[in-house]
């Protein structure tokens, strides 16, 4: 080669502060702005975020669509945060390395990613209502990956199968259309048979009697068969009716007591599968315009479905959830109220030399077998709506312990520990810290119903402070604990559900009923309405409200409201009327609060709770 060529210098670039060919200069000085730019301060800078959905092409994008990069140094804090296909793959593998589950609780994310060009191609929009959603159904069904690894009678396979039965769509039967179709297709090829095969055909007949495609004659054996079908098609043509003139209703009807019933919420994965089952399938049928005449209520639907998201997983959680410990402390106070099972100690009689002694009193084993003391207990019991019952009447009841020392919270030297009996009881001062609650409330009108909630209030920051005890009164004050209570504890407001709100399905809740352990006046059917001022006023269990107590807002945070409670409640009362207090500290009368919590929890409904009228 020739001597080398030597580059001639070029010029700067006119803004540039590093030349081409030159040394590498750290700012400052900094670059100039091209023309008609126009440089954002950072104080100036407001950041936008990035956004949730996806840009084009699976892109995460910030708020104002501009495509992200990812930093050449990775921090641990560098993840996607747009719902793209990317993160919902990695959440997968992620959720496969925990626990191998991830087929079962992503299922639905996975039919989201195509869900929204999937449409039913199946149906003549001019063919009957009937028709188009058994072709639209036949569609939903085809072209899916449906999770199989899950256990019997549960799953979204499952539950499509069954709601498919409920409103009338069995799977693989023919539709209308399609028997027409084949009955046509069927006389077609009769009116083509010649004379000659038709002839033969009538001699081979001569032999084997007539037959019923030919002659039209039902034969004994086809009667029970053909009533069978025709009894099924009849029966699924009025479901379908039903569900044409309110599916939301019939929705409702699913997800709550028909699911109830068939025993379908026995099964958490069930939980889940039936609101996101019934949402793709509503969301297909409005995308396809397979039912144009009932598309307000089908959209009005997925208000319900969306509800059912939430408070269906939720019930399996309320009922592991509740009774919480504070009700737990409170029926450990007071008593099981409740007509259910408990714990009771026996206690061994004594043994001198093996044997059981021979001294007995007579009076104590009848006490020991009736449960009373015949010398004590000559009064007759008085009935539980009375207002002045005697205080022997129920309080001295063996369900009773509002005088056990221990169960309040108040550990007693003479207690001896048991080996295996030992069961460690919540106690109030636990919660609420050194209270005389058990001083200064007891245990008053017991009540077993079926409540709604009406509202949800938190723990009061400032409630209104108790007046002023009146001079030398040094007794607990009832207005000072009711104001802590306010202050600690969430309160959950109830209001009565209607009588026979479930269609006979539950009848020890379908209208409420007072219970023998109850205390207090309670308003008996047919008696006058009591005037105000009335002291104590009767509790009505078919108009009054009630409040409960509950401990943390973690397990309020499962409760909605319209959702439905069942149970027995027990309500806290004032023990007498206490001290009187000083006078012109109230300008107005304060009404008592009456509080009441939870002895027994069984029931537990969505806010959507239906029955078949």
């Amino acid at each position: 080669m020739s001597t080398t060529d030597v580059k001639s210098p070029q010029p700067v670039a006119k803004g540039f502060v590093n030349p081409i060919d030159g040394p590498f200069i750290r700012f400052p000085p900094f670059l100039t702005a091209p023309e008609g730019t126009t440089v954002m301060s950072f104080k100036k800078f407001t950041e936008r975020g990035i956004c949730v959905e996806r840009g084009p092409e699976e892109a995460e994008v910030d708020a104002l669509g501009i495509p992200t990069v990812p930093l050449r140094v990775r921090h641990e804090t560098d993840r996607c945060k747009t719902n793209t296909k990317r993160k919902r793959q990695a959440e997968d593998a992620e959720a496969r390395k925990k626990g191998g589950k991830a087929s079962q609780s992503l299922w639905w994310k996975r039919w989201e990613d195509g869900e929204a060009i999937r449409f039913s191609i199946g149906f003549d929009p001019q063919s009957s209502r009937f028709e188009r959603i058994h072709a639209a159904a036949v569609d939903f069904t085809n072209g899916r990956t449906w999770p199989v690894n899950l256990a019997s009678k549960s799953g979204p396979r499952f539950i499509w199968e069954e709601f498919q039965r409920y409103i009338g769509l069995p799977e693989g039967g023919p539709t209308p259309q399609e028997k027409k179709k084949a009955q046509a297709k069927k006389d077609a090829e009769d009116d083509d048979i010649s004379d000659d095969d038709t002839d033969d055909e009538d001699e081979g007949a001569d032999n084997a009697g007539p037959s019923a495609s030919m002659t039209g004659i039902i034969t004994d054996q086809q009667l029970p068969a053909l009533a069978a079908n025709n009894k099924a098609a009849a029966t699924n043509e009025e479901k379908l009716v039903t569900f044409f003139n309110n599916p939301e209703t019939s929705i409702k009807v699913f997800m709550s007591s028909y699911a109830q019933a068939k025993g379908y919420i026995w099964e958490a994965a069930n939980l889940e599968c039936i609101p996101r089952i019934l949402g793709f399938f509503v969301n297909f049928l409005l995308r396809s315009k397979v039912l144009p005449e009932i598309e307000r209520n089908l959209r009005r639907s997925l208000d319900v479905i969306a509800a059912a998201l939430i408070e269906l997983p939720n019930t399996a959680r309320i009922a592991k959830a509740f009774p919480d410990k504070l009700s737990l402390a409170c029926s450990a106070c007071w008593g099981k109220k409740a007509k259910g099972y408990s714990m009771v100690v026996i206690d061994t009689p004594t043994e001198s030399d093996g044997r059981p002694s021979d001294t007995s009193d007579p009076q104590a084993e009848k006490k020991e077998k009736t449960g009373r003391d015949e010398k004590q207990d000559t009064t007759p019991e008085k009935p539980w709506g009375s207002a002045n019952n005697d205080s022997r009447a129920w309080a001295n009841s063996a369900q009773d312990s509002s005088n056990d020392a221990n169960a309040c919270g108040i550990i007693s030297e003479s207690l001896e520990a048991h080996s295996w009996t030992d069961i460690k009881q919540e106690n109030l001062l636990d919660f609420l810290g050194p209270t005389a609650l058990p001083l200064t409330h007891t245990a008053g009108i017991v009540e077993r119903s079926m409540r709604q909630i009406k509202s949800i209030s938190g723990p009061s920051p400032n409630p209104p402070k108790s007046a002023a005890q009146g001079e030398g009164i040094f007794e607990p004050d009832a207005d000072a604990v009711e104001v802590e209570l306010d202050r600690q504890v969430t309160k959950v407001v109830l209001s009565p559900m209607p009588i026979d709100w479930d269609g006979g399905e539950f009848p020890v809740y379908s209208r409420p009923t007072v219970l023998e352990t109850s205390q207090g006046p309670v308003v008996q059917a047919g008696t006058p309405e009591v005037t105000e001022g009335t002291t104590p006023k009767p509790h009505d269990p078919l108009k009054d409200e009630i409040t409960i107590l509950v401990e943390t807002k973690e397990q309020v945070s499962l409760l909605r409201e319209g959702m439905a409670l069942g149970g027995t409640w027990v309500q806290l009362v004032r023990q007498g009327e206490g001290a009187k207090k000083k006078k012109g500290k109230s300008k107005s009368k304060k009404s008592i609060p009456s509080y009441w919590y939870l002895d027994e929890w069984p029931i537990v409904t969505p806010s959507f709770w239906t029955v078949v009228s």
